[in-house]
């Protein structure tokens, strides 16, 4: 049970930090879901982050690792809304930005993950 409150926790952290990333969305009338792909691409590099830092240090509280994986980065990525927000686009007749929405979401996701987990290497003293 304590390992369901810990995700619950975490992923209503996640959730509203994904909020607040939608809300500081500059420019509301642009086509392009920029938010969700900002939300995504940070949950990634987050990700990728502490995967890394967990992969060096394998002694670690497997609850810190439900709370920041599988509860605050669940909750702050948000697939259902970039296919959703891919499936209007694509009905509005923005087939381009649709196509774009998928590439650059699947490619800076990738990108975050990886270069979290580079960066996770670095002694930063």
């Amino acid at each position: 049970m304590k390992q369901v409150i810990i995700v619950f926790v975490g992923g209503g952290l996640g959730s509203l930090a994904r909020y607040c990333v939608t809300r500081l969305s500059a420019n509301r009338l642009m086509k392009f879901p920029y938010a969700t792909l900002t939300s995504n691409v940070l949950s990634c590099l987050i990700m990728g982050l502490f995967l890394g830092y967990f992969l060096q240090k394998s002694s670690l509280n497997e609850n810190l690792k439900l709370f920041v994986i599988t509860g605050f980065c669940g909750g702050f990525s948000t697939y259902s809304t970039y296919t959703l927000e891919t499936i209007n686009l694509y009905k509005d007749n923005h087939i381009g930005m649709a196509l774009l929405n998928i590439l650059i979401n699947f490619s800076l996701c990738v990108a975050g993950i990886l270069a979290g987990m580079y960066l996770s290497k670095l002694k930063l003293a």
